[in-house]
């Protein structure tokens, strides 16, 4: 019997941010966002064309903390408004989840929820309207979020099936000043998130397609993309990719190049989609030798011999490093990567487990 579920209402195309007062219904609204689309006046015009909105908050930065969670909660009033409009990348989206989250006595403790679930809390949540502004995270359509705890060096999710956005408006025109570092770093995050739901214990059919037609449509358009970078045309055909990476992970998670990607991203500080991706062909070429998923990566590439080289060769059109020691990851480093293992959740998904790969071999062949 197969399950699959993504209750995400969506619109998607050029100029769709219009169409933001049919999904608001009038309803007060909180606006999470970054200082760049105030700079840019995108907020303004949201302001002029949406009078329902009553509060915000505009300074959410990157890979969002424990402590910025607890330190913007304090300023939320969950009288004054009905629903969040979350109005950026995966980061803003993430954290509006956690914004999301209130009971009648206002009274939650949200690090508790973040550092331990939800199990016995009695919550509601506020509605999200998710605008993603990068085609890369698909957190507009998964019931998690991503919470750091830099003091720590921890990585937590914040995840509940009520933390589904309610809806998404997916507006290539958002993506055209998109800087080529951020698309290629998306991008490869979102092929991480399709190729992790194919080499996932979680699978199947439903994700399997929605995966192999995302990591296709990444493949032959990110590096049209990167040399043309205000083409509107491949900026849709990579938000509708990185949207069919999130509906597949959506329901399988992610699996052991996520896993290991939060040791890097916490302490060596390498760029999450940067991490999450560049042990992907070492993980793909273990991956083939598994009869339960070699056939839909092979499918991936349906016309070569040889698919490791093919991805290899993507990330030489992209000049992306594949050498492991250009980020400061020693062969002591992949030794505390895999200790990192064990506090992860995201290993026990994956088919492919880090003994499958030998990373040392794989370079010295390449």
């Amino acid at each position: 019997m197969i399950q699959y579920d993504n209750p995400v209402k969506i619109e998607f195309g050029a100029g769709s941010l219009k169409f933001l007062p049919r999904f608001l219904k009038g309803r007060k609204a909180l606006l999470v966002t970054s200082s760049g689309f105030v700079n840019r006046g995108l907020v303004k015009h949201l302001l002029n064309t949406n009078p329902s909105i009553i509060n915000i908050i505009s300074n959410i930065q990157p890979n969002p903390t424990l402590k910025q969670v607890l330190m913007f909660r304090e300023q939320l009033n969950y009288d004054e408004f009905e629903v969040i409009i979350a109005l950026g990348g995966g980061s803003v989206i993430d954290i509006a989840k956690a914004f999301s989250v209130f009971n009648e006595t206002k009274q939650i403790d949200i690090k508790k929820v973040i550092l331990e679930g939800f199990e016995g809390l009695e919550f509601q949540t506020k509605p999200i309207i998710a605008i993603p502004t990068t085609a890369g995270t698909g957190s507009e359509v998964t019931s998690w979020g991503t919470i750091w705890d830099d003091v720590n060096k921890k990585k937590y999710s914040i995840a509940h099936s009520n933390l589904y956005c309610e809806s998404a408006i997916l507006d290539s025109e958002l993506h055209v000043t998109i800087p080529k570092e951020l698309t290629i770093q998306t991008g490869l995050d979102a092929l991480s998130h399709s190729l992790e739901a194919i080499w996932n214990k979680n699978a199947n059919p439903i994700s399997e397609l929605y995966a192999v037609s995302a990591a296709k449509m990444i493949l032959e358009n990110l590096p049209k993309l990167i040399k043309d970078l205000t083409n509107i045309e491949l900026r849709e055909k990579m938000l509708l990719a990185s949207y069919k990476s999130g509906l597949a992970f959506s329901n399988t998670q992610t699996a052991i190049a996520h896993a290991m990607s939060y040791y890097m991203t916490l302490h060596k500080g390498i760029p999450h989609g940067i991490a999450a991706s560049i042990t992907l062909p070492a993980i793909f070429e273990a991956a083939l030798l598994k009869d339960g998923v070699k056939n839909s990566l092979y499918s991936i590439f349906p016309e070569s011999a040889n698919p490791v080289q093919e991805l290899i060769a993507l990330y030489k059109e992209l000049n992306i490093s594949l050498d492991l020691e250009s980020y400061k990851i020693t062969d002591e480093v992949l030794k505390e990567i895999e200790v990192s293992l064990e506090s992860t959740t995201r290993i026990a998904n994956s088919i492919v487990q880090f003994s499958d790969i030998d990373f040392e071999n794989w370079m010295v062949k390449r």
